[in-house]
Formats: C-alpha cells, structure tokens, sequence
C-alpha cells in the first residue's frame, strides 16, 4: 500500500473544498479558547496559506533532511520557549485535521486515516520532541 500516493490524492480532493481549511481551524478553536486565542488578530487567509504549506512540510519530514530542518525550526517557534503549544496542543491539532479531512474527503476511509497517520508521524515526532 502506498500511503504517500493515498495521502497525496486524500489532500488533493480536501483542497477541492474551498473550507477545508475554515473547517480544521472551526474544529480547533471549539477544543479550547486558548487555541482561539491563539490566533487573536491574525489575518486568517494569510494563515490558512502558510499552513498549506507547513502541512506540506510536516508530512515531507519522513523523505526529506531539508523538510525535518524546517519542522525542527516550527517546532522551536511552537515549542516550549516558544508559543508555548504542548505534546498534547499538538495531538488535539492533529486529530481536528483528521476531522477536517473526514468531512471533506468524500473517499475518506480508515486507511485513507492511516495514511494520513503514516505521513506525518515522523514531523509530528519532531514536533512532539520539541515542544514536550
């Protein structure tokens, strides 16, 4: 089974939905008012296009020296001495992305979840370590 093809046509037909990301970032400010307020006068859109492009990122960490280094440098930002986002922030974050992709993927399945799962588990990983 090739997660990374699966993960790459599961994003694929997310992005078809003009919300998908409205969507994730709806289910992650219902899980707490921190996460919301997180996010406090941030231009949104804005936001929304850098986190296309840190998925992308996040999800190359398994294949890629250069994409591990960029996840490092997020979770640095993110970290502890950082934003201050915890192992279990970011846990909550990617379960609201697995939501997020659920509603709208229409081909959505547990192994479409797992692919999802096995692509980012090395950034997360980094992730994880940096901001335990």
């Amino acid at each position: 089974m090739d997660f990374n093809q699966m993960f790459n046509d599961s994003y694929e037909r997310c992005n078809r939905n003009e919300a998908f990301l409205e969507i994730f970032y709806d289910k992650f400010f219902e899980k707490g008012e921190k996460f919301k307020s997180m996010f406090d006068g941030v231009d949104m859109k804005k936001q929304m296009t850098m986190m296309k492009a840190s998925l992308m990122i996040i999800m190359l960490a398994s294949t890629s020296d250069s994409a591990r280094a960029s996840v490092k440098v997020y979770a640095l930002r993110h970290g502890k001495n950082g934003l201050g986002i915890s192992e279990d922030d970011l846990t909550i974050w990617f379960m609201c992305l697995l939501e997020a992709v659920a509603i709208c993927d229409p081909d959505f399945s547990e192994t479409v979840r797992d692919a999802w799962e096995h692509c980012f588990e090395d950034g997360l990983q980094i992730m994880r370590k940096e901001c335990g």
